[in-house]
């Protein structure tokens, strides 16, 4: 039986990016995603449904050999903190159900299944961190945070466990700091105030800024994420059996991004109505991140600083972007 790689939330928006890298590389894949597919490649079977659903899971690992899982399922942020109990259902439920089948699967099958899981700078808290270790204190205070911490010691166990035999999961993890898209404009996460913003300015709109000017986080660009993921799982031996990594491509406050943005778009607007709830929680989010161990294990680049960031590549994207799609 052929490997297959299985990416769960493939049409959110790291999944789908995640699904394309791999399929232009001519990887047989699964999709599974709760909508339907805005993509289609002939290399990926596309499955409806919900990673809740233990019938499809079941079925998805006991009719393919999956030797890796993308999982990118997920509430975010902001909509977990509305939504608690199905957070819970998804983000951990969910998150553990996958990991046990895909912990089986490979006892099943005599092999180690590397397995992504995308956490977040929400683990961290309850005050605010500049240079943020993996190893620092860790009290979140969200819904989300508390989700994604859940999962990571889970399956951080689980895959020390399994190391000692050399079958089952190989679990490996990001905490993503905001996430900038030229092509998409998200919603319901706590730094998507930036990419908001952006795309404001580039189609000539004014933005309502929920969070204080002064409000700084760590933010990578959607592509330097993807290839931080990829590049992850393709590294072959870990300095150590704890495989949780931090990235970021730079740090900044909202202020600063509306400067930026004003010396290209001369009558772009930001006001500020602080939303009690986005501030609280970004003010127990670090401000920085320290990726050295990211670079020790696979030579992550986070050299790029916050003009050339937005500069040099997202605001030329996103024009690019709207120009092809008016």
């Amino acid at each position: 039986m052929k490997n297959k790689i299985l990416i769960t939330g493939s049409n959110g928006e790291i999944g789908n990016e995640v699904l394309s890298y791999l399929a232009k590389e001519n990887n047989d894949l699964i999709a599974l995603d709760i909508n339907h597919s805005n993509t289609k490649f002939e290399n990926v079977s596309y499955v409806k449904g919900s990673i809740i659903d233990e019938k499809i899971i079941d079925e998805i690992f006991s009719e393919n050999q999956i030797s890796e899982v993308y999982h990118f399922a997920a509430l975010l942020s902001q909509t977990a903190a509305k939504e608690p109990k199905n957070a819970k259902k998804v983000n951990e439920l969910g998150s553990q159900l996958l990991i046990n089948r895909t912990q089986k699967h490979g006892f099943d099958n005599n092999m180690s299944v590397k397995f992504f899981f995308p956490s977040s700078i929400a683990v961290y808290g309850p005050r605010k961190l500049d240079n943020a270790s993996e190893q620092d204190i860790m009290m979140p205070t969200t819904v989300y945070g508390k989700n994604k911490l859940v999962i990571e010691q889970y399956g951080t166990k689980k895959n020390i466990e399994d190391e000692k035999v050399g079958l089952g999961i190989d679990f490996r993890v990001i905490r993503l700091p905001g996430v900038i898209s030229p092509n998409k404009i998200p919603f319901g996460g706590t730094t998507d105030f930036a990419p908001q913003m952006i795309h404001a300015a580039i189609k000539g709109e004014n933005f309502i800024c929920r969070v204080s000017d002064d409000t700084s986080l760590p933010f990578i660009s959607l592509e330097k994420a993807v290839l931080a993921i990829i590049n992850l799982m393709r590294v072959k031996e870990f300095d150590s059996s704890y495989k949780v990594f931090n990235v970021e491509e730079s740090h900044f406050c909202a202020k600063q991004l509306e400067v930026l943005l004003k010396k290209h778009f001369n009558s772009f607007k930001v006001d500020y109505i602080i939303d009690d709830m986005f501030q609280s929680v970004a003010e127990t989010w670090p401000s920085s991140l320290n990726c050295d161990s990211a670079k020790k294990n696979w030579n992550f680049n986070d050299s790029k600083n916050f003009e050339q960031l937005i500069e040099n590549e997202l605001i030329p994207l996103t024009k690019n972007y709207y120009e092809n799609n008016r």
